[in-house]
């Protein structure tokens, strides 16, 4: 589901009063913590948690002992401790982009009623592992397991723009190998012209190809990066030209961008990573 605004809302079953509100208070300091950029002053930090300085520094206090805060420098300024650190890097060992997409294309499916899918790495390249079918007809050409093509589909472009090299460069070659390929009638026939096209991908976010392999249809991919900057996934968006608007400021677009920003989030990513792989220019074997 994409973000909302407001408070979280209690698990079903739950009752709003269940749970220590001591510590509901004292995580409002860890959030300001998580959302600086270092360690902060005792008063900066309790204003920004909207507390005062007494009662932060009692929490602090106990932060402190286990873990969660460390003090740092001549000043003794507040920052992220050991365990808070652990607790993060367990947390993102236990998230699965593809268990957790789900969730992300059906939100996309039904606020821009369209057939939407997931797709993944695999060992053929660029494989569909999750999909949201809607009624058009367009739901056909959507199969899970199917591989896409490097340089031709929506998916595979977003991946030969983000993965490294050495992962994409075999498959973007034996696509241009073929002269009467789907690459060549995509008006992709030299590295110059892959590493133009792969560079307006990287500049937008986003990929978007048409018509090459089904007539009339139209994909659209955003990649979705883990908290190593790497791209572990795309989002798709696929629909009928002339029905699927996939012009930069149109709404598909944006709603896409924002729902593969907010699922990188949950694996630690950003929508702004960049790969230094994915920025680096394909170099073709000899």
């Amino acid at each position: 589901m994409l973000p909302t605004s407001g408070a979280p809302k209690p698990e079903p079953g739950l009752k709003d009063n269940a749970g220590v509100h001591s510590i509901e208070v004292g995580a409002a300091l860890l959030r300001v913590l998580a959302d600086g950029v270092g360690p902060m002053k005792l008063t900066d930090l309790a204003g920004a948690a909207g507390m005062s300085s007494s009662r932060a520094h009692k929490y602090l206090a106990s932060f402190l002992r286990c873990g969660l805060v460390r003090q740092t420098g001549p000043a003794g300024r507040y920052g992220l401790g050991p365990l808070a650190v652990e607790l993060g890097f367990a947390a993102l060992r236990n998230m699965d982009v593809v268990e957790l997409a789900q969730e992300t294309l059906d939100d996309l499916r039904d606020r821009l009623q369209t057939v939407t899918s997931l797709t993944i790495w695999a060992n053929r390249g660029p494989t569909i592992i999750r999909r949201s079918v809607h009624e058009q007809s367009v739901s056909l050409v959507v199969q899970l397991g199917a591989v896409m093509t490097m340089l031709t589909s929506s998916n595979g472009r977003v991946f030969s723009a983000y993965l490294a090299k050495e992962l994409t460069g075999p498959l973007i070659e034996a696509e241009l190998a073929d002269p009467q390929g789907l690459a060549a009638r995509a008006g992709l026939r030299s590295l110059r012209d892959v590493e133009a096209m792969l560079d307006a991908v990287r500049s937008q976010g986003f990929a978007v190809a048409s018509g090459t392999h089904h007539r009339g249809i139209v994909g659209a991919s955003a990649p979705v990066f883990d908290y190593t900057g790497k791209i572990v996934a795309a989002l798709t968006l696929v629909g009928m030209e002339g029905v699927l608007n996939v012009k930069p400021d149109g709404v598909p677009i944006q709603t896409l961008l924002k729902a593969a920003a907010h699922l990188s989030s949950h694996v630690g990513g950003h929508p702004a990573d960049h790969s230094a792989a994915g920025r680096t220019p394909v170099v073709l074997r000899k």
